[in-house]
């Protein structure tokens, strides 16, 4: 262990500068009083190396990174609270109205009402913070009483999804961003950071003048997951861009917000196995291994390439020996993503249909 190696050359320089006239051999007095002082230098030396690793945005963890990037303006951002839609009924199957503050909780998640949309609609916050709040939808209970209610329906896809706090990767990689790409005053830089400062919005393409036409500037949002966003958060990203100067966009700047359109990519394949080994054992791991590739495709990622699918299947099981015939969307091609203000698409899995080759 380098440990041990270095408690090993702090004693040996220490008895070095011991006279040869004493006994210094191992279980003397002298090797045994020095022992523990190398050994606080070995800690002190590793301590020392921690450090100074804290000191840089590279290495930099937790609230040490905190303050490296808080010296540039940048703080990392907070865990949030998912904004979701709440259907009330009476117990004659008719949409019902309740107070606002009504809490609502299911899976040790609560929700509070805040805001009725119409009759028996309602958006709701979650009282806890973070991605917990996000993952389920059906049915869900009164934490109060509410006389008449005959059932209760949280409406799976959020209106605005939470997410945890930002991780260290995450803000060091947009540290990076905004002290390497230089933002200011409305260009591509700016418009991209500052959207994606905001609560939901976790990808963006700007859109510039030359592409939209003179003085408009386009986003395109996704969600935390890079995927298509709800209108509740376009909407919120609209106003929150402003008009004329009152917001985000700069004077002069007509900012339109959309998001990106859904492609579904249906992939069949053939799969050859080695002796030994079954489909039933080797399926489900090639399909989330397509559904891992197809996930993974950057928000800005122009191209699904058919090579690297066929890799990520053959590296996905060792029991795989080849597979054959593999088509995404009826072609043995790449496909080409189209990126246009008008059709921003985003892949998606779609049916994934995988059968045994035995020829």
């Amino acid at each position: 262990m380098a440990e041990s190696h270095e408690y090993e050359a702090y004693l040996s320089r220490m008895l070095e500068r011991v006279p040869a006239t004493l006994d210094k051999r191992e279980g003397s007095i002298i090797y045994h009083t020095l022992g523990p002082t190398a050994y606080a230098l070995v800690q002190q030396t590793y301590m020392l190396g921690y450090m100074f690793n804290l000191l840089f945005a590279d290495t930099a963890e937790g609230i040490w990174l905190d303050r490296v990037v808080g010296d540039f303006g940048v703080t990392r951002e907070p865990a949030t609270c998912a904004l979701r839609r709440i259907s009330l009924f009476g117990r004659d199957k008719n949409p019902m109205d309740v107070d606002i503050g009504t809490r609502f909780a299911v899976h040790e998640v609560s929700f509070r009402l805040n805001s009725r949309t119409s009759i028996g609609i309602y958006e709701a916050t979650c009282e806890q913070l973070g991605v917990a709040g996000n993952q389920y939808g059906g049915d869900i209970l009164p934490v109060d009483n509410v006389n008449g209610l005959g059932s209760a329906t949280l409406d799976a896809a959020p209106l605005i999804p939470a997410q945890d706090a930002e991780t260290d990767d995450a803000l060091r990689e947009r540290f990076y961003l905004i002290v390497r790409e230089n933002p200011y005053g409305g260009n591509v830089s700016d418009y991209t950071i500052k959207t994606l400062s905001v609560a939901g919005v976790g990808a963006v393409k700007v859109f510039p003048a030359k592409v939209m036409g003179k003085g408009n500037v386009g986003l395109v949002v996704g969600d935390e997951n890079s995927n298509r966003a709800t209108q509740t958060l376009v909407d919120k990203v609209q106003v929150l861009m402003g008009e004329d100067g009152n917001g985000i966009a700069p004077i002069g700047h007509t900012v339109h917000v959309t998001t990106c359109t859904d492609l579904n990519v249906n992939v069949t394949a053939g799969i050859r196995l080695k002796n030994g080994y079954t489909f039933s054992q080797v399926e489900p791991v090639v399909n989330e291994a397509i559904r891992s590739y197809i996930d993974n495709i950057g928000f800005n990622d122009d191209t699904i390439y058919h090579a690297k699918l066929v890799s990520e299947m053959l590296t996905s099981h060792e029991g795989i020996i080849d597979a054959i015939n593999v088509t995404m969307n009826g072609s043995g091609e790449n496909i080409k993503l189209i990126k246009e203000y008008a059709n921003y698409q985003v892949p998606l899995p779609g049916n994934i249909v995988l059968n045994e080759v035995t020829s």
